[in-house]
């Protein structure tokens, strides 16, 4: 009984055009062929979608990294220390993410990257020396060596 009066439905119209159900879509006719540069332009395109997302994946982690450090560490010593030694604590935290983001660039990107044993890396990277655009692959095949913005 449910059947006729569905049947009935479509062909009066109720459920879209008269005698045709929703699922079905318009004749579009034969795509054209794909040629080789439209197959090439949407492999670049997903490769630059996929090195955007994993720069802004890198961008995201590191202000985490950034927000943790800041008011994390901060209150944390200063949650240990005396009322009086707070600020003196909270100053310490900051001058330490100077300092060690100094350290980084000046050797510990060198220590981390550069070739060495299986254990530390050499300096060969030292300064930031030698560090480009172009990914490495032994670490991330799309994502920079180095920032764009920053000079050569």
């Amino acid at each position: 009984m449910f059947r006729r009066r569905n049947q009935a439905a479509h062909s009066r119209g109720l459920f879209g055009t008269p005698g045709r159900g929703l699922c079905r879509c318009p004749d579009l006719g034969p795509s054209p062929p794909a040629t080789q540069a439209q197959i090439a332009a949407l492999q670049q395109a997903v490769r630059d979608a996929q090195t955007s997302g994993d720069n802004a994946w890198v961008l995201i982690s590191a202000a985490l990294v950034l927000m943790m450090t800041a008011p994390g560490l901060t209150l944390f010593y200063g949650g240990l220390v005396r009322r009086k030694n707070i600020l003196g604590t909270m100053m310490q935290s900051f001058a330490m993410m100077g300092l060690i983001t100094v350290l980084w660039a000046l050797v510990g990107y060198s220590l981390a990257f550069g070739a060495g044993n299986g254990f530390i890396g050499g300096f060969e990277h030292a300064f930031l020396r030698g560090v480009g655009l172009a990914p490495n692959p032994n670490y991330g095949g799309t994502i920079p060596s180095r920032a764009s913005w920053s000079t050569s």
